[in-house]
């Protein structure tokens, strides 16, 4: 791109910086940030988010992840904006989805679910006329008060109406961009879950559509906090509002906590905000507390001080890519939970009883309208009743019992704290399972989506969920043997893998039945499919057509369930190595890859090698775009 266009854009977005600024100065605080939920709890928090607005081109949908993260991008009031809507419900008009994944989800309990959304909505749509004048293409501005939202393993969606914290309409200096946001509880919805954790896909969101004053920007975030007695224990706040970022500060209080004594002292911050840009600096998050007073920059490994809302969703230091799409560059929407750097405790130490959460900006606009804090507090006092010298032991009805001697009643003892953890953490034993015998058959001939998937690991080969059709009927499991292996149509694979890979990819795909089958019945199979022509055929694979760069790619699965494929990623990051995936829009399936390179040798050599010895799994080649 020339100097010239370089600068004349500089200059426009400066314009419009200014028009906004100067209307905001004077009101900077719309809606001043209150106290939403706050608890002391052994556990932690977490969130999940994700954008609902994208860019579309010629040669991008809106479900394409956008990633360009260069000085050259172009911001989103440069750009067609349009809804995100990644499933194919036609009830829907926009729809994003984001995974809550944790480690031991077993012993974690949600307590807490709080969901915001928000958006700039002016008009149902509009256009830029000339450099700097946007119109209406249609003005209708309908209700943005209710969304629906479908948790993990349900097949339908849930209306959810929410409380609308702030409409941009109606005040007279932003009025032009008319941001809102809303906000609902979701808690009972998810505690009635049988599983909690999965992919949540929140649709219908309302947002101004083309190009708008400014930039058009919306995106939702759900908070979760969740109860772990294995934990220390946290003081948990959070609170909203909405605040237009300016020269002035604005502080966000948290009180009535009081940190360890001794040791280091944690700090999580979790935040969301809106319209902050990639390539505009001078926003600023800043962090304070009674132990030290002056105000220090927050940043993280992905954001810079100096420009901290720049239109990513992170988690900790990370890309949150548990989403669809995943974008690095949301245009417009932001929300984060980090770890706070606190070397020495510099910026909080021991006993302190309050903390501050601080934003302004010397440049871009922005909107926050979500914050919390997640502080490592001083542990409370849990008294333990420990026997009196006025009592004894005896036997009696074939069992110990501590009396009093004076009464010589029974003295019933509370279990202590750590009793009651151990007991919160013993795995229950389904009874159906222990009833099926080690070399049981299984026939599974269709996938419920309603299944509930196994969160706390992949599944290994000797435990495969063969059915699960709702809570409300029993899970049927069966156990196969350690050699046990999956016979499809198109060849045999490995049980650990979590669903079915498939035929080749560029044909019309058909419903794969899946039968689980003994070692001997297996060794029958295994002289058909060990043939050098059927080895080729379930090691190389092709598809055409799709709009992914041409290559050769390392292929360790494929899904129909995005639950499934973002848990098997999961798994793989945890091992050290960086997952990335694709979506077909043939077919709509999850193409899970470690490798890309742009030779047939470079890839059979990386397959050969098991990926230069880093993953011993099955891996196969997709040949993408290239015709030979």
């Amino acid at each position: 791109m020339s100097t010239y266009m370089n600068l004349k854009r500089c200059k426009n977005a400066l314009f419009i910086v200014f028009l906004i600024f100067s209307s905001w100065s004077n009101a900077q605080l719309a809606v001043p940030f209150k106290e939403r939920y706050k608890v002391n709890v052994k556990g932690d928090m977490t969130i999940i988010a994700n954008s609902v607005l994208n860019r579309i081109d010629k040669k991008n949908s809106t479900n394409m992840p956008f990633n360009d993260k260069t000085f050259e991008t172009l911001s989103n009031d440069e750009m067609d904006m349009e809804y995100i809507d990644i499933d194919t419900d036609k009830e829907t008009f926009s729809s994003s989805s984001a995974a809550l994944f944790l480690k031991n989800e077993e012993s974690k309990k949600i307590i807490y679910a709080g969901l915001y959304w928000s958006a700039t909505y002016k008009y149902e749509s509009g256009y830029k006329k000339g450099d700097d004048k946007f119109v209406a293409f249609d003005k209708t501005r309908e209700f943005f008060d209710q969304v629906l939202v479908k948790f993990p393993t349900l097949k339908e969606y849930k209306s959810i109406k929410g409380e609308i914290i702030f409409d941009g309409i109606k005040d007279k200096n932003l009025k032009e961009v008319a941001p809102y946001t809303v906000y609902a509880d979701i808690t009972p919805y998810v505690k009635e879950l049988e599983n909690p954790f999965g992919f949540y896909t929140v649709a219908n969101i309302k947002a101004t559509q083309g190009t708008l004053i400014g930039g058009s920007a919306a995106g939702w975030t759900i908070i979760f906090v969740y109860e772990d007695l294995s934990m220390t224990e946290k003081y948990i706040s959070s609170y909203d509002g909405f605040a237009g970022a300016s020269s002035e500060k604005v502080d966000i209080n948290f009180k009535n906590f009081e940190t360890q004594q001794e040791g280091d002292v944690v700090v999580k911050l979790a935040c969301s905000a809106l319209e902050g840009d990639f390539n505009v600096d001078g926003d600023l998050l800043m962090f304070s507390s009674s132990t030290n007073t002056s105000l220090s920059n927050v940043k993280t490994g992905t954001r810079k001080y100096s420009n901290f809302f720049d239109s990513s969703i992170t988690i900790e230091d990370e890309n949150f890519q548990y989403r669809i799409p995943d974008s690095k560059n949301t245009l417009g929407y932001d929300a984060l939970i980090t770890t706070l750097r606190n070397p020495n405790n510099s910026k909080i130490g021991n006993n302190a009883k309050d903390a501050r959460i601080s934003f302004k900006s010397s440049g871009d606009v922005f909107y926050m309208f979500f914050c919390a804090l997640n502080i490592e507090i001083k542990p409370s006092k849990i008294q333990i009743e420990q026997p009196k010298e006025n009592t004894k032991v005896v036997f009696e009805d074939k069992k110990f019992k501590l009396v009093d001697k004076t009464t010589n009643k029974e003295i019933i003892q509370k279990p202590s704290p750590q009793t009651i953890a151990e007991n919160a953490f013993k795995p229950k034993v389904d009874e159906t399972e222990t009833s099926l015998k080690p070399e049981v058959k299984a026939v599974s001939k269709s996938k419920d989506k309603s299944a509930k998937p196994n969160t706390s690991s992949v599944p290994s080969p000797t435990d495969i969920v063969a059915n699960t059709n709702s809570k409300h009927k029993e899970k049927e499991v069966a156990k196969t043997s350690p050699e046990a292996k999956v016979v499809t149509s198109s060849g045999t694979i490995n049980l650990e893998k979590s669903e079915n890979l498939f035929a080749q990819s560029n044909q019309k795909q058909k419903p794969v039945d899946t039968k689980l089958v003994s070692t001997t019945d297996f060794k029958k199979e295994e002289k058909k499919s060990n043939s050098p022509e059927n080895s080729v055929n379930n090691s190389v694979k092709r598809l055409n057509n799709i709009d992914m760069p041409k290559g050769y790619y390392l292929v360790a699965n494929v899904f129909n369930e995005r639950v499934n494929a973002a848990k098997f990623m999961m798994r793989l990051r945890d091992s050290g190595l960086d997952p990335n995936y694709f979506t077909s829009p043939e077919n709509n399936f999850i193409y899970v890859y470690l490798d890309f390179v742009n030779t047939r040798a470079e890839a059979d050599a990386l397959r050969e090698s098991k990926l230069k010895n880093t993953y011993f799994e099955e891996l196969w080649i997709l040949i993408v775009n290239i015709t030979e």
